[in-house]
């Protein structure tokens, strides 16, 4: 259970991980945190407006993150491109 602000922690701990083959983990243990934390303040019936805010802009930063610094996963078509263009 993510409670308060604690998915900030994981936030910045994605945010500021160095290592490319730890940061897809990172990532997703940050987003897992946030929508946690967005289903506590559904059930609770109660959200800050400003809190709300911020975690929407965290995911944004966390899909960006993703995009520009995460290795793609490597499909069929992407090795036998790269086999074609070797040979």
């Amino acid at each position: 259970m993510i409670t308060g602000m604690a998915w900030q922690e994981k936030y910045a701990e994605a945010m500021l991980e160095l290592n490319r083959e730890e940061l897809p983990g990172r990532i997703e243990a940050a987003e897992k945190a946030i929508y946690q934390r967005l289903e506590e303040l559904k059930n609770a019936g109660a959200s800050s407006a400003e809190e709300l805010w911020v975690m929407n802009d965290a995911l944004r930063a966390l899909r960006a993150l993703a995009k520009t610094e995460c290795p793609p996963a490597h499909s069929k078509e992407t090795n036998v491109l790269r086999s074609e263009v070797a040979s």
